[in-house]
């Protein structure tokens, strides 16, 4: 029988027939998206900066989160903070710059000065208020909640949600896999991507869990891929270099195969399920890791580093997890909007949408504090290859789900659902191996669902 879940009824699930809709609704309702605002984001953790962003007392970032202008900043003593960016005075923009060092922020409207603590310091007509009106019930509005795991800060807006570490449940694992692969710190490298996408914010975050659209969306990357890696053992050859465990190919099947193997060996198994909506995957890469491991598509001189980068690993880590980090690909989702995505680089998104049909996605790179300047460079450029705004991997997706949602618009005539079936009931019990499965998706929505119906 049918099992509508929770209410509104925009989640269709019935394991009886093997079937699981979404609503087009979701993506192109705005009051969906208002229902959104009020009963995910404001209740749920919500990325907003790491540690090595405020490097020292006084170092701060202006940041948007979830629709909000905040200040995420470390104070004279070194504790971080989060203010709105908002005057108590009346209400003008506090902080203008994006980052920097401050030893007080001044609203340019009228001149109110705050302490880095978020404390009002001064007022200039303090003469034309009652005594005693400049005290701490005026400084700077702090963010209901504010925790860290491992270097990332997270911000809540419900000052009654559980831990920051209860609510990452199983997403704790894989982000200490990737905070492990530095001997010192991950840091994030300066600068980052912001930008618009002409599509809702779950299309995005859908993407990062299909299984199906990679080797159609990504055609052109795979192609480009196979002729340099042909093009790089040749090279290597030439050099001595040996490229035998490069000779598999990488083909779709065969990535299938090593992503169900890696699960089959982690604690998601078929589940996909890290708790609280978050969702992860594992599979062996077929490209080069910044991360201790070569291919053939990079210069054969970065391969002695890299393999140092990889035993120093093992010594500290163990052969297993190092195993684990240095040649698998990590895509972590952690619900609702951030994507950690360790491949050809780290990469680190947030995605928003104010309206229906538009997000603001922003985006950072992370990395070893200690690694050299030449690993740096390939690792930078490994990362914009495939996932900066002008890669292969990027604009490949943003096209695809701008197109998808520009359908939605259509859909809204006939009451059209998404089929995201794959997986529910397969007739081949090595479905996943061979096709492919969409039950990650499936974990996000079925979370999405119980948020707005709660």
């Amino acid at each position: 029988m049918d099992q509508h879940i929770g209410t509104p009824l925009e989640v269709r699930n019935d394991p009886a027939e093997g079937t699981f809709h979404v609503s087009r609704r979701v993506f192109t309702d705005q009051a969906i998206l208002d229902m959104e605002h009020e009963k995910i984001f404001e209740r749920c953790w919500l990325y907003c900066g790491h540690d090595t962003e405020l490097p020292e007392p006084g170092s701060f970032l202006t940041r948007m989160v979830a629709g909000r202008d905040f200040i995420f900043n470390r104070d004279a003593t070194g504790k971080v903070g989060v203010f709105y960016n908002i005057c108590t005075h009346r209400g003008g923009r506090v902080c203008r710059e994006r980052s920097g060092k401050a030893t007080i922020f001044q609203c340019f409207y009228h001149g109110w000065v705050f302490n880095t603590d978020g404390s009002l310091r001064g007022i200039p007509q303090e003469g034309a208020y009652p005594e005693g009106y400049k005290n701490d019930s005026r400084g700077l509005v702090h963010v209901p909640r504010l925790e860290q795991y491992r270097g990332f800060w997270f911000i809540c807006l419900d000052a009654n949600a559980m831990s920051l570490s209860d609510y990452l449940a199983g997403a704790k694992d894989y982000i200490d896999n990737i905070v492990d692969q530095s001997e010192l710190t991950m840091e994030i490298v300066p600068g980052g991507q912001n930008f618009q996408v002409d599509a809702n914010w779950k299309l995005w975050h859908e993407n990062g869990m299909d299984p199906f659209h990679v080797h159609s969306v990504h055609q052109t990357y795979f192609d480009y891929a196979g002729d340099a890696t042909k093009i790089g053992k040749e090279r290597a050859k030439s050099q001595g270099v040996s490229v035998e465990e490069f000779e598999l190919k990488a083909s779709a099947e065969t990535m299938m195969s090593g992503r169900y193997k890696a699960l089959m060996e982690t604690k998601t198994k078929f589940a996909f399920d890290l708790g609280n909506g978050h969702m992860a995957y594992d599979y062996p890469s077929t490209h080069g890791r910044p991360f201790a491991q070569w291919h053939p598509t990079w210069d054969p001189k970065y391969r002695p580093e890299l393999d140092a980068i990889y035993d120093k690993a093992v010594k500290r880590v163990g052969e297993e997890r190092a195993k684990k980090m240095a040649t698998f690909d990590h895509h972590i989702l952690i619900f609702p909007n951030l994507a950690i995505v360790d491949n050809h680089g780290i990469m680190i998104r947030t995605y928003f949408s104010k309206t229906p049909a538009e997000m603001l996605v922003q985006s950072w790179t992370l990395a070893p504090k200690e690694e050299s300047t030449e690993i740096r460079k390939l690792r930078l450029y490994s990362y914009m290859d495939f996932l900066g705004p002008a890669g292969f991997g990027t604009p490949d997706d943003v096209e695809a789900i701008e197109a998808a949602q520009r359908g939605y618009k259509g859909a809204e005539d006939y009451g059209g659902w998404n089929d995201i079936s794959a997986g529910v009931a397969p007739k081949d019990p090595m479905s996943f191996v061979k096709h492919g499965d969409e039950g990650r998706m499936r974990v996000f929505w079925t979370k999405w669902q119980e948020y707005l119906s709660a």
